[in-house]
């Protein structure tokens, strides 16, 4: 379950033997609440140091040491869970990039198929990572011919894809499209 609410159960553990949920929330606020799992690796560290320096100023005799160990633990807990976070978007990336053979699902063509996503993946990471359930994302995949992914993006924005047209029955029904859709199937048809 890689998002953020099992990095605030992971940062609750951590933080519960140090007995102040404030420091507590705080890490959270610092690590969760801010979406850590795609925080920069520059903001991690700028919120290294602030918890730093709150357990500097609340445990003044907790030693560097500790101190050190207990960034360490949060920092690669963060950090496991970002590998999470981003391992099975990275084997969609293998899918998205690797054009095989196929039928396209707008044209019908048989020929080199390219992957469209029908809610871009940035937004379906967020959903992914607001989600206690796992999003499955390959709903969200469509084999279209190169042509045809090309003239999607033509027409319509990413934000409007997503919002108006989630699935490929959506596509097919849109005005917009049709003209296209007439004329790459004639086209396919003149060149069997």
């Amino acid at each position: 379950m890689a998002d953020t609410e099992a990095l605030i159960e992971q940062i609750h553990e951590l933080a519960d033997p140090l007995g102040d949920e404030e420091l507590t929330r705080y890490i959270i606020e610092l690590f969760a609440d801010r979406d850590a799992l795609t925080l920069s690796s520059s903001s991690l560290d700028e919120s290294r140091a602030s918890v730093d320096q709150i357990l500097q100023a609340t445990f003044p005799r907790m030693s560097e040491l500790k101190r050190e160990q207990f960034l360490d633990s949060l920092l690669s807990r963060v950090h496991a869970m970002r590998l999470a976070a981003s391992s099975e978007f990275d084997e969609l990336d293998d899918i998205e990039t690797a054009e095989r053979d196929g039928s396209c699902q707008l044209c019908g063509a048989r020929q080199r198929i390219t992957i469209h996503h029908l809610i871009p993946k940035l937004v379906l990471k967020r959903i992914r990572n607001h989600k206690k359930d796992r999003v499955d994302v390959r709903k969200y995949l469509v084999d279209v011919c190169r042509p045809c992914h090309d003239e999607l993006h033509r027409l319509w924005g990413h934000g409007e894809l997503a919002k108006e047209y989630q699935t490929v029955d959506m596509i097919l029904e849109a005005p917009d499209i049709q003209p296209y859709l007439q004329w790459k199937r004639k086209r396919e048809r003149t060149l069997e």
